[in-house]
């Protein structure tokens, strides 16, 4: 019922703004509005600021005496130009609790002021603090949406620049190709109860104004995934970045890396941010038990991993696994 009635709003309040072709205003107007209503109870232990340049700030949140033994470096969705900084605190909070590892919320730079690459420069510049005080094997990185694409891409930039990985990353609905390729972009457009075609084009337009939409920087799918650590991807059958994660999944996995992915059915965007729906909560605890396995195993990749891949079947995403062989 609440998955429904959730669905039912998130159509009403989020879809229609994605059809106009938005201003900047009306878009962070319209995600201030998300983030009163839905932003759930604020963190009860304390947070704390850090400023990691004149124009990057960041956020403890967690067990914030523990911050030089682990860390979650965790980067916010938001299509790359708006920040819901209630939500994502009592998300980062609730995360910290579950894996008791303090949680580093950095408040990028935001598009279009601020257009790529300058939001993989910060994020770059939260990682490099983190190392200073933390081993990298430490170390997660977990983001959503615009988030995951950060994520993907500093993973890629930290390898071509001889930086250690990290232990892991945890992707929610990553964006991962600007390049328009892909099928679930049209399939799913009708399903998805949040975004349209519109969508991306005004994304792009914010974002991507100096830099092509096939770059690394800016689609990871398109770099190189060799050496990078154990990936996992959580994401929704009825969205239209579906196959965002399932492609890059299929890329990692043919350069070795131990990638995985998991399609929740019907689910919103990013539905984890919503902490009264039962599948936010199981999709937390996963997540929260992969970093927690990830702070204490040794970097290893398996001799044997499996993903998951769709099949469209009418209306329907129906599930294989299929088995590859290192």
């Amino acid at each position: 019922m609440r998955r429904t009635l959730l669905n039912l709003l998130l159509r009403a309040l989020v879809k229609p703004v994605w059809r106009r072709a938005p201003s900047i205003e009306l878009l962070r107007r319209r995600a201030a509005m998300i983030d009163r209503h839905f932003a759930g109870a604020a963190p009860s232990e304390r947070t704390h600021a850090e400023q990691l340049s004149d124009d990057v700030s960041a956020q403890w949140l967690g067990p914030t005496e523990r911050k030089r033994d682990a860390a979650i470096l965790y980067l916010h969705g938001g299509a790359f130009c708006v920040h819901l900084p209630a939500t994502y605190r009592a998300f980062c909070a609730d995360m910290a609790r579950r894996t008791q590892v303090p949680v580093l919320l950095p408040d990028y730079r935001l598009a279009p002021e601020h257009p790529a690459p300058a939001a993989l420069d910060d994020c770059e510049l939260a990682y490099r603090r983190l190392l200073q005080d933390v081993p990298a094997e430490r170390i997660v990185l977990a983001g959503d949406s615009a988030g995951g694409n950060l994520a993907l891409a500093l993973l890629q930039r930290c390898r071509l620049a001889g930086l250690p990985m990290p232990a892991g990353a945890v992707l929610m609905s990553p964006v991962t190709d600007f390049s328009g390729e892909g099928w679930s972009m049209h399939f799913n457009e009708k399903r998805d109860v949040m975004f349209t075609l519109e969508a991306l084009d005004t994304v792009v337009g914010h974002y991507l104004p100096r830099v092509l939409a096939d770059d690394p920087q800016v689609s990871p799918l398109h770099g190189d995934w060799s050496g990078l650590p154990p990936l996992r991807f959580h994401v929704s059958s009825s969205e239209m970045l579906l196959d965002h994660s399932l492609r890059a999944v299929e890329r990692a996995r043919l350069q070795g890396v131990d990638a995985q992915a998991k399609v929740w059915a019907d689910l919103p965007h990013v539905f984890q941010l919503f902490g009264g729906l039962h599948e936010a909560a199981q999709c937390r605890a996963e997540m929260a038990s992969f970093i927690s396995t990830r702070l204490v195993a040794p970097m290893q990749i398996p001799t044997q991993m499996q993903m998951q891949m769709p099949e469209i079947d009418g209306n329907r995403i129906v599930m294989n696994t299929v088995a590859f062989l290192q």
